[in-house]
């Protein structure tokens, strides 16, 4: 059950791959086994989800489906779309595309189209009125591509959602959703300098002194010039911004590169390898929790791959150090 696996979690994030990763499908398993277990559960979305078929691929796409008593927070145009009986809760001035961000509670059991809001400080306050008005269990439909909303202030634990529909080689398939695991996982740093406050994108700390930088080129040149023990990088950090770095040279060798969580980590594994066998190290100011990994050996391409080989392959690649599940097949 995954239900098992976030219990210890009020709030959980679920993020794919891609599309067609079998996101909605967790996200649906999680809420079946919330009702079970007759929790109250609360839904919102980073951008839209619960439509009944891809406007990319054409292909058929499960639909979310809720309970009774369940709390939603979606788009009033995206309301209307669902075939729930409703009570409003709440208008929360929050703008989207579709409309206000409304929060309802479902009067039947039915199926929902969400569209939540985009931003942190947004998702943080959903949560709170959903705690507020009773909700036990937090599940936000993260957004493809948006795995930043899966970063600890927003919530507790992650599912990560992986699958055919990736890539038709399905050993790029499994390592990337290694590296993804391992990007996101990463270790809390110790250096309490770190968080320091600070709005310049890079701050770099030697043993007696701490400069600011927003360019990655003069940031790596202070580096170069060596004693600096580590580098804080805020927001998402791409393969030109540590190619920059690169160009330090020996000079990487012990530094500390600090990001504010492993979601931001933008670049390739290559380069990721690369900086570690410089000898720098990675930390992040907070870890994600991934709860679980759930693969989808079912293409909306029509590369199938073989589902017990699939789901050997990613616990292998990830060393059993998360469960993983795939929904599909229980």
């Amino acid at each position: 059950m995954l239900y098992e696996l976030i219990k210890p979690y009020t709030s959980v994030s679920t993020i794919g791959m891609c599309k067609n990763a079998g996101k909605t499908t967790a996200l649906n398993r999680l809420i079946a086994e919330c009702a079970a277990e007759n929790e109250t559960a609360a839904l919102t979305s980073v951008g839209r989800d619960g439509e009944r078929s891809d406007v990319v691929t054409g292909t058929k796409k499960p639909e979310i489906f809720v309970y009774d008593g369940t709390l939603i927070a979606t788009a009033a145009a995206a309301l209307d779309l669902g075939d729930i009986s409703r009570e409003i809760v709440e208008t929360t001035g929050m703008p989207t595309p579709m409309g206000e961000v409304i929060i309802a509670r479902a009067r039947s059991d039915g199926y929902v189209q969400l569209a939540g809001p985009s931003m942190t400080a947004q998702i943080k306050r959903l949560n709170a009125e959903f705690v507020a008005r009773g909700a036990r269990r937090i599940l936000i439909d993260g957004a493809l591509s948006r795995k930043s909303l899966a970063i600890p202030s927003v919530s507790d634990a992650a599912i990560l959602s992986t699958g055919a529909s990736y890539s038709r080689d399905m050993k790029k398939t499994v390592e990337d959703t290694a590296h993804a695991i391992r990007l996101m996982s990463l270790e809390k740093t110790g250096f309490d300098r770190a968080r320091e406050a600070s709005n310049k994108k890079f701050t770099l700390y030697s043993r007696d002194e701490t400069s600011g930088f927003d360019s990655a080129k003069d940031a790596a040149e202070r580096v170069r010039d060596g004693g600096i023990r580590a580098v804080r990088m805020l927001g998402g950090i791409t393969d030109a911004v540590i190619e920059a770095f690169f160009a330090a040279g020996r000079a990487l060798d012990e530094v500390e590169f600090i990001c504010e969580d492993g979601s931001r980590l933008l670049f390739e594994k290559k380069n990721f390898d690369k900086l570690l066998r410089a000898g720098a190290r990675l930390t992040a100011l907070e870890r994600t929790k991934i709860a679980a990994v759930t693969v989808n050996a079912f293409s909306a391409y029509g590369d199938d791959y073989d589902a017990a080989a699939f789901s050997a392959a990613v616990r292998e690649a990830t060393g059993g150090s998360v469960p993983v599940i795939d929904v599909m097949e229980g």
